[in-house]
């Protein structure tokens, strides 16, 4: 009786092992404990509640559903389907690593940004928390072949659970009513402030978990009345002529018809409202509660949420749409065709420069955030999308590992934002990076910092894109 469960998180253990799951987890933690090392402390403590709540908690959903997609395209679902193996018992086997991976990587978090006195309450919140975000992420997963329809399933659940909490947090809504979402108890813990007990919190975030547990392992077991695996994948030839059309057009029809990528297109728009409608209500709560005084940090964050997020999201969903055409068989025509790889992969690159270099050009002024001067930063800033595109794809050669790459990627991406903060040899340490240059150039523009960012772009894209070039011919 029990040689089964060990089997089943042994096999799963060796999975995320292969996949790299636990060092993308891992390093993840240790990127964000560095970063609020750097901050000052008032900062870094205001920042670590939300830190492990949006990004350290839900982390694992990805690889969770991804990992799940992945069994159903495989035949490995079809073939656990009909062993002993049952189906509460696969769903326990993936999530514990993975909230274990979790909870783990939320220590030293929480110690770095000065919270460790909410160590006590906040690690159950954490694993509680990412135990349900984890189930709620492989019940989704259960009946999709795709990854993107995933993603797509997944974001309205993962809104609800943490758009409630941060609006509870920051004096939007009120009242005890909001606590029937049980994230809201979770994120009150980790900021040390919750207005009821934690033994109450933690025993309604339990009974959240095992419900979203339950619903996973019926998910599972529906799913395998639904024949699991890849479905036939029917490619038209490529037409003749015009051949430079033959992907724009494929593009466009994606976006009419996939709301992830519809989305993507539309992210810069609702992200600058956001920040142009939400931040100066943040600002001023914060003022009027004795909180940090943002404006000395608002700097920093137009580079993180705007000068870095927007090309660096439009870079990791072409990465993702070249390894969807891997996998469903286009590249294999397009390698016969008169177009060839080269001139395909160049049409990816130049989409995703093309929509970086939009998405600034509305969300750098509409969100209010971004001075005049920062233009040479902005200029740097977009072809920080076909690098992300570029790197993703020189590692990875599935739809799971350009998940795991992209997070991974997050890494050498924004830890340079710190050089705000840093001045002589420290800062310096971070210039072979490229966002390093567009945070010297965001004061002002100055052609040295300009062409150093220009030369590191270019000694980072060029072999990238051979490389790429070489492992997608």
């Amino acid at each position: 009786m029990t040689r089964r469960p060990a089997a089943l998180l042994a096999l799963e253990l060796r999975t995320q092992w292969r996949q790299g799951v636990p060092a993308a987890v891992l390093g993840l933690a240790a990127f964000w404990s560095a970063l609020l090392v750097l901050l000052p402390v008032p900062a870094a403590r205001a920042a670590t509640p939300y830190l492990l709540f949006v990004e350290v908690v839900t982390v694992g959903t990805l690889f969770a559903g991804a990992l799940t997609v992945t069994d159903r395209s495989t035949g490995a679902a079809a073939a656990l389907a009909v062993s002993p193996a049952r189906p509460w018992e696969r769903i326990a086997a993936r999530s514990a690593p993975l909230a274990g991976l979790t909870t783990l990587g939320a220590l030293p978090v929480m110690v770095a940004g000065g919270r460790a006195g909410q160590i006590g309450a906040g690690l159950p919140a954490i694993a509680l928390s990412g135990l349900l975000l984890l189930a709620v992420a492989a019940g989704v997963a259960a009946r999709q072949d795709e990854f993107v329809g995933f993603m797509v399933a997944l974001a309205g659940p993962v809104a609800l659970l943490l758009a409630v909490p941060l609006a509870v947090s920051v004096g939007l809504l009120n009242g005890v009513v909001w606590y029937a979402t049980p994230t809201t108890g979770a994120l009150m813990l980790l900021r040390g402030d919750a207005p009821y007990p934690a033994g109450l919190l933690l025993g309604y975030l339990a009974v959240w978990a095992a419900a979203a547990l339950g619903y996973a392992t019926w998910r599972l077991r529906a799913g395998q009345d639904v024949a699991p695996g890849r479905a036939a994948v029917h490619v038209r030839a490529l037409p003749d002529r015009p051949r430079w059309l033959v992907f724009p057009r494929a593009d466009l029809r994606n976006i009419t018809r996939d709301t992830m990528l519809a989305a993507v297109a539309l992210s810069p728009l609702l992200l600058a409202l956001a920040l142009r409608f939400g931040y100066p209500p943040l600002a001023g709560w914060l003022q009027r509660t004795g909180g940090p005084d943002l404006t000395s940090y608002e700097p920093v964050l137009a580079m993180l949420a705007v000068a870095v997020h927007v090309p660096v999201s439009f870079g990791m969903t072409g990465a993702l749409i070249v390894l969807d055409d891997l996998e469903d068989g286009t590249l294999a025509v397009v390698r016969t065709s008169p177009l060839g790889v080269p001139r395909y992969l160049a049409y990816r690159l130049a989409a995703v420069t093309l929509l970086s270099a939009a998405g600034l050009a509305v969300a750098a002024p509409l969100s209010g955030l971004v001075p005049a001067s920062a233009t040479g930063a902005l200029v740097l800033a977009v072809p920080l999308g076909p690098l992300v595109t570029l790197a993703t794809l020189a590692v990875a050669r599935s739809r799971v590992q350009g998940a795991t790459a992209d997070k991974v990627l997050a890494l050498p991406v924004y830890l340079p934002v710190a050089a705000w903060w840093l001045g002589g040899p420290a800062g310096w340490a971070l210039a072979p990076l490229p966002t390093y240059w567009i945070v010297r150039s965001w004061p002002g523009p100055d052609p040295l910092h300009l062409l150093g960012g220009l030369a590191c772009l270019a000694a980072w894209l060029i072999p990238l894109a051979c490389r790429v070039s070489r492992r997608l011919g």
